[in-house]
């Protein structure tokens, strides 16, 4: 059976050692945090250059029923080309992330699907199936009416749907910026 003394010292040298693991965690993101942070906005640009053809995004925030939403200008030498925006929304699983471009002539001008906790291989489907492609010149001035408008991928009906409400939001979205809603 352990003493006191030995338990206290087992107790202290694990409390030095999670100190120790601490200091380095802390130390090692300090070091890299800024180009995390720089490497994240180029990824998240590029993603925003596969939806719609600019060479400068303007960050913007739209206000809606007391929600902040975060949407990006986009620019092509100088002048406004359209807009992204990026929306979630339940598919077969817990979500997707989706971005959407909508060009400043009301159509959309690409979608991607930038995160997803869907069942593995249903968002494959989607993207092999060609149903973003499809999405591409849709005018948005309306929503999109799945099996109606366009049909879902078979076996991926649920994860299409979902691709459906985040660009019918990207859609509402628009419908406000266009408006004047926006704050531009």
């Amino acid at each position: 059976m352990k003493t006191f003394r030995e338990i206290l010292v087992s107790a202290l040298s694990l409390m030095v050692i999670a100190g120790v693991v601490t200091a380095a965690l802390a130390g090692t993101n300090a070091l890299t945090e800024d180009t995390i942070a720089e490497r994240t906005a180029e990824i998240e640009t590029a993603a925003r250059k596969e939806v719609i053809s600019a060479d400068a995004f303007e960050k913007a925030e739209l206000t809606v029923n007391g929600e902040t939403v975060v949407y990006y200008i986009a620019q092509k030498d100088g002048e406004i080309v359209g807009y992204v925006f990026t929306a979630t929304a339940v598919g077969k699983s817990s979500g997707l992330t989706v971005m959407t471009g909508i060009g400043a002539d009301g159509k959309i001008t690409g979608v991607k699907i930038t995160e997803d906790n869907e069942t593995a291989g249903y968002v494959d489907k989607v993207v092999k199936g060609g149903f973003l492609d499809k999405l591409v010149a849709w005018n948005a001035d309306k929503e999109i009416v799945l099996n109606k408008d366009i049909d879902a991928v078979s076996q991926a009906t649920k994860t299409s749907n979902g691709v459906c409400k985040a660009v019918n939001q990207a859609i509402a979205w628009y419908e406000l910026v266009k408006g004047g809603a926006a704050g531009e």
